[in-house]
Formats: C-alpha cells, structure tokens, sequence
C-alpha cells in the first residue's frame, strides 16, 4: 500500500489521473472501473481536458461503473450512472458500447452482477478500480461487514449511507439497497486506489491507515492488497 498525500484538491486530481494514464499506457483495451459522486470529479476534468488537448485517447477503454442504487438508472436525477453521464461520459461523447454499468430497474439484478464477473474474470481483473470512501469505510456499496471475497453483488445499505446518499438527490429518496462491484475486485486490480478530500475523511482515513484488515472497515482491505494506492489531500491526511 502506498499513500501519497497533495496540497490541494486539484493536485490531488490531477496526480491521480497521471497515475492511471500511465498505469494503462499502451494497453489496447483496459478495464476502467470509476465511482461517481462529488471526490474523483476533479480527475473526470482532468480526462476530459487531456482528451481535448490530444493528450489522452479513451477510444479502447471500457468503462465499468462502480455501483449504483437498486431501482434506478441514469433517467434518475442524482444516480450513479446520471452522474457518471453528467460528469464523464457526456463530455468525453462516450459511445454506450464502451460503457457497462448496473441498472437498477432491471428485473434480474444478480444476472448483472453474474454478467460483469465473469466480463472482469474474463479479462482477468480490472485494470483500474477507483473508489472514495464512507464515513464508515464503506467502498463502493460494500458496507460494514462485507467480505473481503465478494465479487459484484447487491448490497444493504447502512443507516448512514441512506442518510449521507440524500445529498445527491433533489428532495428525499428511498434507498434501502444498492449494487456494487465487490471488495475482492478491488484487492484484484492491477491499481486500486481509494481517494479521499476534505477534513470531514480525516477521521476515517486515519482509522483505516491505522487498522488491521478487518471486514467491519471494508476499506481496510489495502492492507491486503500490496499494490494499493491510498491518495488524498493535506486536509484528507491530517490527522
């Protein structure tokens, strides 16, 4: 596991960019797996600047969606994946044949999850797998609890996850469970990162630096997974 710790958010974006760039250089088709929400925004920025200026091309990337709540999809305001097509792939004009991501509505949710293992066993683990973190060291929708042997599953959401997931949504949502890729994907990958900015992730960042792997933390499967990469913030990393 390695920590690397920026002045300011936008370093911070910017550096974790660099570090996936460079981790699939010359990689024909990688596996990009991405959670949305407000933390890797600034690294969505910096893929799309970088597209813009010929820097980057993201033509023989397959984005895989971190997770995303149960009962919705991107016609949804404040899901995963209309923010995913907000902040990413709109920008970028990613075409839907490069995109795998949950939907929610769908009647069968467990064959999703059947369908994007064995696309990632397949492919023989994800390239990438950026995750932020709860307030309770939940990854994705792995909550407290989960095993670290999980592949994508659907998950029950902790009282605190449903409270905190209310600020993406216009007015008051129901969310009871979610799907999610799964804690072993991310020990898996050949660059797992959690990243993490603000004071209010000081707490949890220390707790999770200072565990042993335990499955009450999920996020505390970094111990565990050697090429990990813990990236933050000065305010992220301050106590």
């Amino acid at each position: 596991m390695t920590i690397q710790t920026y002045t300011t958010y936008k370093e911070l974006s910017r550096k974790t960019a660099d570090l996936i760039i460079e981790s699939i250089k010359g990689k024909p088709n990688p596996l990009v797996c991405l959670a949305s929400g407000h933390t890797p925004i600034g690294v969505f920025k910096c893929f799309v600047e970088d597209v813009k200026f010929g820097k980057l091309d993201v033509s023989g990337w397959t984005f895989v969606g971190l997770d995303e709540w149960n009962g919705m999809n991107g016609t949804t305001k404040g899901s995963c994946r209309q923010m995913m097509d907000e902040d990413l792939f709109e920008p970028l004009n990613i075409p839907e044949k490069q995109i795998v991501f949950f939907d929610g509505t769908q009647p069968n949710v467990q064959a999703q999850c059947d369908e994007v293992n064995e696309l990632i066993h397949q492919h023989g683990g994800l390239d990438v797998m950026l995750v932020g973190i709860g307030l309770n060291g939940h990854i994705g929708m792995n909550e407290p609890g989960t095993s670290f042997d999980t592949y994508a599953h659907i998950s029950q959401l902790a009282k605190e996850t449903i409270t905190v997931g209310q600020k993406y949504f216009p007015g008051e949502t129901k969310l009871s469970t979610g799907i999610t890729m799964g804690l072993k994907h991310f020990q898996e990958a050949r660059l797992p990162i959690i990243m993490a900015n603000g004071e209010k992730k000081a707490g949890i960042i220390a707790k999770v630096v200072a565990s042993q792997p335990i499955e009450s933390l999920p996020a505390s499967i970094v111990h565990i997974s050697p090429q990990a990469y813990i990236m933050v913030d000065k305010e992220a990393n301050s106590r």
